[in-house]
């Protein structure tokens, strides 16, 4: 073999992987795959909000819309069956109940269980007792359900606002001290003891030193347990009256033996789960935060 054809060959062999590179790695290529990628990840998003999105159409159709064979997208909204539903049946007020239970029951979560949270992941016998903690919340809501109905009828303390709180209680308390003890493990003890040394004490190094860097997991923390309340079904349902309805279980009056409002279903469930839309809106990036950042323990 020539010379000439070794050095034809070696030029031919440091060309032809060279070209090949660029046509993979070329802007066109990676621009189709982006935006095939894009479109499927739309598409699934599409199929998994259909639901939804077509619940909130139907909240403005009349019912001749509702009902119609062939079902359109493109139709005249009215305001009816808000209407009718928060104004003339009175939905606001069930409204108004949920958000009141909802943020209360929250509130005292957050209050009793972030500083137990705290001394637990600072005490040498945390995990027996958070095992207790769990045990509790094992119990099914079937269970507790009963024996609340009959305590809050003996009590006089049914279709009261203080019952169903202290009834979602029983799952917001210890789900709150779950979790926020995972991102106290992460913060890491000696910054408890620098504050001690300049002379904090414990409720001054706690809310100056320590809850604001879980700041993340509070709010993941919050959002949860308003989410789990707002939601709530069987303890509303044996613990509420005419006044302290909430909107989980003013719903099914909507349908009745006459026949179901339809529209005003599809209403009143685009107001339940627009609240919690929203606010997972304003905090998901701390909601995505804190839900990594307790999983690691700093000492």
């Amino acid at each position: 073999m020539s010379s000439s054809t070794v050095t034809d060959t070696q030029r031919l062999l440091n060309v032809v992987p060279a070209t090949t590179t660029r046509v993979v790695n070329s802007p066109s290529r990676r621009l189709l795959v982006t935006g095939l990628t894009a479109t499927l990840a739309v598409g699934l998003i599409g199929v998994y909000l259909s639901p939804i999105i077509w619940l909130i159409l139907t909240s403005f159709k009349n019912r001749v819309d509702i009902f119609s064979a062939t079902p359109s997208v493109f139709f005249t909204p009215t305001l009816s069956n808000y209407i009718d539903a928060f104004v003339t049946k009175g939905f606001a007020g069930n409204l108004l109940n949920s958000a009141t239970v909802g943020i209360v029951s929250t509130v005292v979560a957050l209050v009793v269980g972030v500083p137990a949270a705290y001394s637990l992941s600072r005490v040498r016998k945390g995990e027996s007792l958070m095992m207790a903690l769990l045990a509790a919340r094992l119990l099914p809501a079937m269970v507790l359900a009963v024996p609340l109905f009959v305590l809050a009828s003996n009590l006089g303390l049914r279709d009261t606002y203080f019952a169903l709180i202290a009834a979602h209680l029983t799952f917001a308390l210890p789900f709150t001290v779950w979790m926020m003890r995972g991102f106290f493990l992460s913060v890491p003890p000696s910054l408890d003891e620098a504050a001690r040394l300049d002379g904090c004490g414990e409720w001054r190094t706690f809310f100056t030193i320590v809850l604001p860097i879980v700041k993340p997991g509070l709010a993941a923390t919050g959002i949860f347990c308003l989410i789990n309340s707002w939601n709530e079904f069987l303890f509303a349902l044996v613990l509420t009256g005419r006044h302290t309805q909430t909107l989980p279980v003013a719903i099914p009056s909507l349908i009745t033996p006459m026949g179901t409002s339809w529209g005003q279903v599809a209403a009143v469930g685009t107001i339940t789960i627009l609240p919690v839309i929203i606010i997972a809106f304003l905090v998901q990036k701390h909601i995505v935060s804190g839900m990594t950042g307790g999983a690691v323990s700093a000492e």
